[in-house]
């Protein structure tokens, strides 16, 4: 009888042990509270280091990269392009980083574990800027905070449509997202970029209303997702050694359960002589 019992005993101690890390496997994950920094990637004289910053009860409250004054000097302005995202369009063995190149100079890091939705960043450095001509053809930054796997970025593969990117995956990064997952100011530019995703503007932006482009706001999409957060800054904008933050126009609806940005800012710091440009003010939405 007592080794019946035994049994029986053993038998809900393995049954409870089984509930239990079932339950562990069901918990939320815990992120640490704090600053933390993640990769970091030389550019000029300095580098870019990703960071996070979670509050005690585990809320997001800033996103980010960090770089010293320094990173905005000496920047690669020949060639234009770090040769990353080409292609021989005319077949001649060689390859013109004007026509033939996209991207700029670039450098993609992770963010530590975070309970945003921003899992990578990918800076374009832009010696000459980009299209639209007489808009963005500045010399500037794209901060491309990316809400997607780099896998996923990586398979908007090059092609000879405009963008060169891959005629079919440019007509897939075209499809529209539906109005309510956009704020009424954004239009689709559908200007479509290898390794990027297609591009959704601020109508009331200066720059498309007679004005200058010194820091503006864009959403990256593909297939009628939102698929990365960018702001853009000219480098005479971080050259002024800017504070401030710009409201993140919230759309009605959002696609996924998350934490949203709801501002951008870029800020320099004199005592240390370094920038930070990150998302903050998260407010958590649940997707409808």
């Amino acid at each position: 009888m007592k080794l019946q019992h035994t049994a029986i005993a053993l038998a809900l101690l393995a049954a409870s042990l089984q509930v239990h890390a079932h339950e562990d496997d069901e918990a939320p994950v815990k992120y640490k509270p704090g600053m933390r920094y993640g990769d970091s990637a030389s550019m000029g004289n300095g580098r870019f280091t990703a960071y996070t910053k979670i509050s005690p009860k585990g809320k997001p409250e800033a996103i980010g990269v960090e770089f010293h004054e320094s990173t905005l000097q000496n920047l690669p302005h020949h060639p234009l392009n770090d040769g990353k995202t080409c292609l021989d369009l005319n077949n001649d063995d060689k390859i013109d980083d004007h026509d033939e190149c996209v991207g700029g100079h670039s450098r993609t890091l992770y963010f530590d574990p975070n309970p945003s939705q921003l899992k990578s960043i990918t800076i374009n450095w832009e010696a000459h800027g980009h299209v639209p001509d007489q808009v963005y053809d500045r010399p500037h930054f794209d901060f491309h905070f990316y809400t997607i796997a780099d896998t996923e970025r990586l398979a908007i593969i090059t092609g000879t449509c405009p963008g060169l990117v891959n005629c079919a995956i440019a007509d897939k990064a075209k499809v529209p997202v539906a109005a309510q997952y956009v704020h009424p100011d954004m239009f689709n530019t559908n200007l479509v970029y290898a390794h990027m995703g297609n591009h959704y503007a601020d109508a009331t932006a200066p720059e498309f209303n007679g004005g200058t482009f010194t820091n503006t706001f864009i959403l990256g999409t593909f297939d009628g997702r939102i698929t990365f957060y960018e702001p853009m800054m000219s480098k005479d904008y971080l050259d002024s050694k800017p504070n401030d933050c710009e409201p993140v126009k919230q759309p009605a609806a959002v696609q996924t359960d998350g934490w949203y940005p709801t501002q951008y800012c870029t800020r320099y710091n004199e005592n240390n002589k370094t920038y930070r440009v990150s998302f903050e003010a998260f407010t958590y939405r649940k997707a409808s």
